[in-house]
Formats: structure tokens, sequence, C-alpha cells
């Protein structure tokens, strides 16, 4: 019984905290939601439901009447039946009138222009361009390329071969007189001279050790 009084006594202070806060306050909230939802119902009668009536009672009978009734009738029976007379009477033979002077104020002149002008203008250069190529080409040969191949010919040539074969007979007697001037007398003096005396040094150097060390 003793340990049962605490939880006893905190229900006691929740339930008693409930009815003292929390119900009058949810008991507000109520008041104020109902206010609120009467508020805005009168706001929405005396403000909005009146133009919305108004609008779709009054002004859109009112507009398809005074505006969409006679606009689709003018265009039916008067803008469109004028628009489809200017197009058939009036823009197409303008239309006609411009393409016919385009044609023969531009089409036709520009035409004449390039048959009768640009054209033979143009095969006279054309046929100007290839002599005058061909004047090129004859003068470049016979006053570059046939000079050039008889100066190669008949002086550079030759020349050339001839100076070829005095380097090449030059490197060949330089040869021949390096190894009687060099290789044969380095050879000669190798063979009878520093071999001898090699063999020499090394006799009389065993000779020395011998006597020396016994």
């Amino acid at each position: 019984m003793t340990e049962q009084q605490p939880a006893g006594c905190l229900t006691g202070v929740v339930r008693a905290f409930a009815l003292v806060v929390v119900v009058p306050l949810r008991f507000v909230w109520e008041i104020l939601r109902a206010v609120g939802r009467f508020t805005k119902a009168v706001l929405y009668a005396l403000f909005v439901w009146p133009f919305e009536m108004l609008g779709r009672y009054v002004l859109a009978p009112l507009g398809r009447w005074l505006i969409v009734v006679p606009a689709t009738w003018l265009w039916r029976h008067l803008f469109a039946p004028v628009g489809r007379w200017l197009g058939e009477w009036v823009l197409a033979p303008l239309l006609r009138g411009f393409a016919w002077l385009a044609e023969y104020l531009v089409v036709v002149p520009l035409k004449a222009l390039w048959r009768y002008v640009l054209t033979p203008v143009g095969r006279a250069v054309a046929w100007l361009l290839g002599y005058v190529g061909m004047a090129v080409a004859w003068l470049a040969r016979y006053l570059v390329a046939v000079p050039v191949a008889w100066v190669w010919r008949v002086l550079l040539f030759p020349v050339l071969r001839e100076l070829g074969r005095a380097v090449l007979r030059a490197w060949e007697l330089a040869g021949r007189v390096w190894r009687f001037l060099v290789v044969r007398p380095c050879r000669w003096v190798r063979h009878e001279v520093w071999w001898p005396v090699k063999e020499e040094v090394r006799r009389v150097l065993r000779e020395v050790r011998r006597t020396l060390l016994g």
C-alpha cells in the first residue's frame, strides 16, 4: 500500500493539470476555429460570392453578347469577306505585278548579263589564261629548263665528275703515301728496333734481378 501512493499522487497531478490547463486551452482553440470558420464564411459572403455571381451571371453574359458575338459576326460577315476580296482582287494582282516586275527588271537582265557578258568574258579570260600559261611554260622550258640542263650536262656534270675522280685519286695516292711513309717505317721500327730492344731490356732486368736476389 505504501509503494502505490506515489504513483497515485502523480496520476492525480496529471489529471488536475489536464483539467486546469489542457481542457481550457482545447476549448479556447475550438472556439477560435469556430470563429475563424464563421469569419471566413462572412468574408466570402460579403466580398467573394457577390463578385463571383456578378462575373458569372452578369459580366460573362454581357461580355459574350457585347464583345464575342459582335466580334464573331463582324469577322464572319465583314472582315473575312473583305480580307478574301482584298487578297483576291488587290494583293494577288499586286504580287503578280511585283513578280512580273522582278522577273523582267531583275531576273531577265541578270540572265542576259550572264549569258551575253559574263560567260563570254569568262571564256575569253580562260582562253587568255590558257595561252598565257602555255607561253609561260614555253618560256620556262626554253629559258630556264633547257639552259640549266645544258649547263649541267656540258659544264657542271663533267667538272664534278672529274673533280670526284681527282679527289678519289688523291685519296688513293694519300693512302699509298701514308702506307709508304708512316705504316711501313712504323712497322719496321716495331719489328727491327722496338721488339729487340724490349727483349734485351727484359733480359737485362732478369739478369739484374737474378744477380740481386740470387
